[in-house]
């Protein structure tokens, strides 16, 4: 379970800074590994509505955007947004990140794609302003419910703190701590509680790629679908990503883990299928692995590749009533 924790305060050590590690702590108390951009620190221009993003479902800006920000939207489970309140909403450099994130709503809405993970990702909100306004919070919500729908996650709450302003502010707030784990906890233990099928390939570039979002579409966030290589690729297969969009399924910015991290971030799995040759099968520490031997395609044509797609949707449609059991 990862949580992606985003802090949009530019100040160095601030209230928003300390409410947004101090959430993360609490999630990590859960079993979740946490990560945080810092958007000041990224090189990223704001959205020049070029347009690109709502035809062709990229973002033609070329900077740290790509690497650094939309891979890990992705694959977060959790996205938690941080900020101060500045002229009734979140702060600039949290909002240039917000608007490049446009190219998911291009992607969602325009091409009419659908992320697998969308079933499960949850957002949530944390904010601090100097005033004591009853209306404070009112346009960063609502930044926040628009970002969280544009990005596939379903908007969870928030907690937010009128009266800060000095730094440590933030931190003599009488009951903090308790409301901090309590939120974190609702957050995360209907994500806790979900079982998990694990899909093991060679690289985790393609067959396995494919297999899990036909399963997450099936299973719809009912189970956590987790995908990982032998030898993890650098990246997955643009092929791949190309091919399942005509099944409407958007597989772009999708990122290749190891099985080696995935042991060591993830608990136990429930199902595990590795996708490749029986011979190519390793000793894997679980009991009951299922083996589809289905190799890569010798010659990478669009139509062998097309044909490997559509046998692993018709695995994953004989599959998915036995899977019903672990709901």
């Amino acid at each position: 379970m990862f949580v992606l924790g985003i802090q949009g305060s530019p100040r160095k050590n601030g209230n928003s800074e300390y409410l947004l590690t101090a959430f993360l702590e609490a999630c990590k108390s859960f079993g979740a590994t946490t990560r945080v951009i810092h958007p000041e620190k990224l090189d990223i221009g704001p959205c020049r509505e070029l347009l690109v993003c709502e035809k062709k479902g990229f973002c033609p800006i070329r900077d740290e955007m790509e690497e650094k920000g939309y891979s890990l939207v992705k694959e977060a489970d959790v996205v938690v947004l941080a900020s101060p309140v500045f002229f009734y909403n979140v702060t600039a450099q949290a909002k240039v990140f917000i608007d490049r994130c446009q190219m998911f709503w291009g992607r969602k809405y325009k091409l009419k794609l659908i992320d697998p993970d969308g079933y499960h990702r949850q957002g949530f909100l944390l904010g601090v302003g100097a005033s004591g306004g009853k209306r404070l919070f009112e346009g960063m919500e609502l930044t926040a419910k628009y970002f969280f729908d544009a990005i596939s996650a379903d908007y969870s709450g928030s907690l937010t703190y009128r009266n800060v302003e000095d730094a440590g502010d933030i931190v003599v707030r009488p009951e903090l701590s308790r409301q901090i784990q309590d939120a974190a906890g609702r957050l995360l233990e209907p994500l806790i509680h979900k079982k998990s099928v694990w899909i093991i390939s060679g690289q985790d570039a393609c067959r396995s790629q494919m297999a899990a979002a036909f399963v997450k579409n099936s299973v719809k966030g009912k189970l956590f679908v987790l995908t990982a290589g032998l030898d993890a690729a650098p990246k997955v297969d643009p092929d791949m990503v190309k091919i399942m969009a005509e099944k409407n399924l958007d597989l772009k910015y999708r990122s290749p883990r190891s099985l080696s991290d995935v042991l060591a971030q993830e608990k136990k799995p429930d199902r595990v299928i590795f996708i490749g040759s029986k011979e190519a099968l390793p000793d894997l520490p679980f009991e009951g692995v299922a083996c589809w031997d289905l190799s890569k395609p010798a010659t990478n044509s669009l139509d062998n590749l097309k044909k490997l797609r559509d046998e692993i949707e018709v695995r994953v449609k004989k599959l998915t009533p036995s899977l019903a059991s672990l709901f």
